[in-house]
C-alpha cells in the first residue's frame, strides 16, 4: 500500500530520528529509527516490501512486512502520511510481531514508535512582563486609635510518658 507524507510538515533529523512538526496544529511528533525508516520512504511510490528492506538494513530487525504495517498504521494515526489504499483492519499489535518474531529485549526497544507531544503557543513561550504605569493619587490623613494585636497562647507541649516493660 502506498503511502505519501502529508505536506506542510516542518520535520528535523537528530541521528537516526525525526522530529516532526505540524505548525497548523500545533503538535510535534518523534520518530523513532525504524519509523523514520519508513516515513522516508513514503513517496506514494514505494512498496512495503521496499520499506522492511530499509528497515532492515538501518535498524538489524527482520525484513518483515508486518512491521512496515505496524509503523505505517502509527504514522496514519499521527496524520504524517495519507495512505492511498483503505487500511486492511489485520489489527497488528507490537506484542503479536514479539511473539511471532521472537524478538530479543533490544529488538522490542527498535519497533516503530511515533510520540506525540503538543507545542506550546508562542504567546506561551515568552516570560510575562511586568509594566508600571505612574497614577497620581491623593491620600487623607486620619488619626485613629491602633488595634491591639492579640498574644498567642502558647500550646502546651506533650510529655512522653514511660513504657513499662
Amino acid at each position: 500500500m502506498p503511502a505519501r507524507q502529508v505536506e506542510g510538515l516542518q520535520f528535523e533529523r537528530v541521528a537516526d530520528e525525526i522530529l516532526a512538526v505540524k505548525p497548523d496544529t500545533l503538535e510535534a511528533h518523534a520518530l523513532n529509527q525504524s519509523a523514520a525508516a519508513v516515513f522516508d520512504l513514503c513517496d506514494g511510490k514505494a512498496s512495503t516490501a521496499d520499506m522492511a528492506a530499509e528497515i532492515q538494513r538501518r535498524t538489524g530487525l527482520p525484513a518483515d512486512e508486518e512491521i512496515v504495517e505496524l509503523a505505517l498504521a502509527e504514522l496514519a494515526d499521527a496524520g504524517l502520511i495519507v495512505r492511498d489504499a483503505p487500511e486492511s483492519a489485520s489489527g497488528i499489535s507490537r506484542r503479536s510481531l514479539v511473539r511471532r518474531l521472537s524478538l530479543s529485549a533490544a529488538a522490542v526497544m527498535m519497533l516503530p514508535v511515533v510520540e506525540t507531544i503538543l507545542v506550546p503557543p508562542a504567546a506561551a513561550q515568552v516570560s510575562p512582563t511586568t509594566t508600571t504605569s505612574s497614577t497620581s493619587t491623593s491620600s487623607t490623613t486620619s488619626t485613629t486609635a491602633p488595634t491591639p494585636t492579640p498574644t498567642p497562647t502558647p500550646t502546651p507541649t506533650p510529655t512522653p510518658t514511660p513504657t513499662v516493660l
